[in-house]
């Protein structure tokens, strides 16, 4: 995961940067003769640029074409990779093989699974070797996921499982295999390719991507466990299993896991581990292997960047990307220039477009979200949003007048009494200026709600034009909001000394949820109180799509026949989103939901800053993020950054996630009741621009660390049954160990003891380590079992 040794600045740049900063002339923060700023707000280029370049053009004029990074896919697959050029690696595709023939004896009715694991087993391992192109791992949770360490023993069983060998690869296999795809077509000798018509299975791959493509939906959120691997193996396998038992246990197990409906972390790890056991174990569909995407940045000493964090899964095309990546000829500021394969064809509005990869970086760089996605981990990362450590779990009350939307309508509704939630989060959210001057408000931040509860069900109000895509969107906002509070709005401020101040307006709100998580950050992304755009932008939509101008997807305005909603390039729809402008601000026009929240001067006032911004600019995208698009073509987009006082977040914000670190066992000792556990992490050593990751010993635990560099230590203990009695997180000793509490493990017999050490949110590819334990002569536990709780594997 480590970059090659091509950034100045490493952790902490933010720092060091700071304290050599010029005085802020912009805006009306403005430091007094003398004083420097510690503080700017913002991410690192004035400009970015992202225009539609081929690879082979990109590869063939690197250095001439001025591309500092290429994003989305490979640009060196042709040839050799040009000096001073440096990558990052992420989970790109699976390679699976699909029983999906309407006849023969592997058919996809077919009800004999033992045929069908014979079949797949002399396939896979004839494969194994075959070609360097993919990595062989017969397993969907793979060591880019962020829970593969909880299913490490059974990734590893199937790996032996299906490892080749020379006997097994001669043999070759008998299945006629139709290939979709140039890897797989790559893969499969000419004997094994199926004739037109016939065949018994597919080899296909399969981007990671397109199983769970996270909708733009302005101020919502993608599913919080999209980037879990036992989530992803549900939608892989989920609708090819073909025993009714099956599949009714199988969607009972992912409710649970995705309401919350278990104990504690074991029994949700159990209730993963059984769930990919079982979606494996009828071999309708066998993963092969999985590929990974290798993106390109010029690594030069002057002309190229530094400080480019990443996704674990979609590497470039992640809202972490833009808020790192740093231009080596600047401290700040600079022109950033990004190449992208595909042309923008997905129309530009934040509910049902900007889907295409060149609308997802346009979206990910100028909007911004109430959480970001973890780069290295599977969970959350606060970003506009926080949540305080006196959140509930458990049966919580909630209160009186606590408001919820209305199913249709999105009118705010007083809940009244006797109302009972599963969880409580309370939010802190650190408001700022939108492009066009206002600042965001409470109305702002809840109106996400009022849009999910009043297009997210038919209704006579809006049954012309419901879309279903809007309400699958919106679906999980819905499913687990039961009620908010906004508790007050505070001041918070950040003080420099001297005239060197900066405010925000902070809303406190508490969120009640139907469901629960185990983990606090993943609740908190289902239904955050957020939004990117303002109200009145979310309006406007809503009344194109009521009036006929246009709709929210593409589906619905073909079905229409209409435009589909684009805020930007669509110059007719343009005109008519204008004219609605200037009839809402002469009328002062607020939504019934809003009434209670907004009065006439606001809403007027929003409504003239909105045509002023229209007037200037020619577009409606709206938001409060870090960068403003400014001009586009058809072919690419050029972001003025925002550097509003008002903004939170400043330049070094992110320079932690910019090289990823690990940890590692040095020592483990097993002391019978507990297992000690020395570590060793990575450290940086910066020269000029280069750096270095040194292994140094961990020290002692000291109280100032932060929490991004404290090491943590996850275990979990696999009984004698295979299901897991223990999963939790080592206690740091006083003396520098991790120290894994092995008392009442009351089942006589062997045990295995599984731990993996991470440092900086990293949790990508861990170095997990395996213990054996026996406990001999006690008492059997008591829990509840689970089915399927042993991996199931094909034989």
């Amino acid at each position: 995961m480590a970059h090659a040794n091509v950034c100045e600045c490493g952790r902490r740049s933010a720092i060091a940067i700071g304290v050599t900063l010029a005085v802020l002339v912009f805006g009306q923060q403005r430091a007094h003769a003398g004083h420097e700023a510690p503080f700017y707000p913002s991410f690192y280029p004035q400009e970015i640029r992202i225009e539609t370049l081929a690879p082979a053009a990109v590869a063939a004029g690197w250095q001439k074409e001025g591309v500092q990074a290429y994003v989305g896919e490979e640009a060196f697959a042709q040839g050799p990779v040009p000096p001073d050029t440096a990558s990052a690696k992420s989970l790109d595709s699976y390679l699976v093989l699909t029983f999906d023939s309407p006849s023969g004896r592997y058919a996809a009715a077919s009800i004999d699974k033992g045929a069908r694991c014979e079949a797949a087993g002399r396939t896979l391992r004839a494969l194994a070797s075959s070609n360097a192109s993919y990595v062989f791992h017969p397993y969907p949770v793979t060591p880019y996921h962020a829970d593969y360490f909880q299913q490490f023993d059974l990734a590893g069983r199937a790996q032996t499982q299906y490892s080749a060998s020379v006997r097994d690869a001669a043999a070759g296999q008998n299945l006629r295999i139709r290939a979709k795809g140039p890897l797989a077509a790559t893969l499969l000798a000419s004997s094994w390719k199926s004739g037109a018509g016939e065949w018994d299975a597919t080899l296909e791959e399969i981007r990671v991507g397109q199983l769970a493509q996270p909708a733009a939906s302005g101020g919502l959120s993608a599913p919080p466990w999209i980037k879990q691997g036992w989530f992803q193996a549900y939608l892989l396998y989920a609708q090819h299993l073909r025993a009714l038992a099956t599949r009714t246990w199988v969607e009972a197990t992912y409710r649970r896991l995705v309401t919350g409906r278990y104990r504690n972390a074991t029994e949700r790890t159990n209730l993963q581990r059984a769930l990919v056991s079982t979606l494996v174990a009828g071999c309708e569909r066998v993963v092969v292997g999985y590929t990974l995407r290798r993106e390109y940045f010029n690594a030069d000493y002057s002309s190229g960047v530094e400080n480019v964090a990443f996704d674990s899964q979609s590497g470039f095309l992640s809202s972490i990307f833009p808020r790192s990546v740093k231009l080596k000829d600047f401290p700040w500021n600079g022109w950033l220039r990004l190449g992208i394969a595909g042309r923008p064809d997905a129309a530009w509005n934040p509910v049902g477009g900007l889907g295409d990869p060149f609308g997802r970086l346009l979206w990910l760089s100028v909007s911004d979200p109430a959480l970001l996605s973890a780069p290295y981990g599977g969970s959350w990362i606060a970003n506009r949003a926080s949540i305080s450590p006196t959140s509930a779990s458990g049966a919580v009350a909630i209160p009186k007048d606590a408001f919820l939307p209305e199913a249709g309508t999105g009118l705010l509704r007083r809940l009244g009494t006797g109302k009972i939630a599963q969880q409580r989060l309370r939010y802190s959210v650190v408001t700022s200026a939108f492009h066009d001057g206002t600042l965001t408000g409470v109305a702002d931040i809840i109106y996400p709600y009022i849009f999910a509860f009043r297009w997210g069900v038919p209704h006579p109000r809006n049954g012309a034009t419901f879309d279903p895509a809007v309400a699958r969107s919106t679906g999980p906002v819905r499913e687990w909001l039961a009620g908010f509070k906004v508790i007050e709005v505070k001041t918070q401020t950040r003080d420099f000394g001297g005239d060197l101040k900066f405010s925000y307006r902070v809303p406190v709100v508490d969120v009640y949820l139907r469901h629960r998580s185990t983990d606090p950050w993943e609740a908190a992304a289902v239904a955050p109180p957020w939004s990117t755009l303002p109200w009145e932008v979310m309006v406007l939509m809503e009344e194109a799509v009521d009036r006929g101008i246009a709709a929210f997807t593409e589906e619905e305005a073909k079905r229409r026949g209409i435009p589909w909603l684009d805020l930007v390039r669509d110059r007719m729809t343009g005109e008519r989103l204008a004219a609605l402008v200037d009839q809402f601000r002469s009328q002062a026009y607020r939504p019934a939901s809003l009434r209670d929240l907004v009065t006439a001067d606001e809403a007027q006032a929003r409504w003239k800053a909105l045509h002023d911004f229209y007037t200037q600019h020619g577009h409606f995208l709206v938001t409060n993020g870090p960068y403003r698009l400014d001009s586009w073509t058809g072919d690419g987009v050029a972001l003025q950054v925002f550097r509003d006082s008002s903004y939170p977040l400043g330049v070094g914000a992110f320079d932690d996630y910019a090289i990823p670190l690990r940890a590692y066992a040095s020592k483990i000792e097993d002391r019978g009741d507990r297992i000690e556990i020395r570590a060793d992490v990575d450290r940086i050593s910066t020269f000029q621009r280069s750096y270095e990751i040194e292994r140094v010993a961990l020290g002692r635990a000291t109280d100032d660390a932060d929490d991004h560099d404290r090491p943590q230590c996850h275990y979990m203990i696999v009984g004698p049954s295979g299901n897991v009695v223990r999963a939790g997180t080592g206690l740091f000793g006083k003396d520098g160990e991790f120290v894994l509490d092995l008392k009442d493990l009351r089942g006589p017999g062997m045990y295995t003891v599984l731990a993996a050490l991470y440092i900086g949110g990293n949790s990508v590819n861990p170095e997990v380590k395996s213990i054996e334990h026996r406990v001999a002569g006690a008492l059997e536990p008591r829990h509840l079992p689970l089915r399927h709780s042993v991996a199931i594997v094909p034989r």
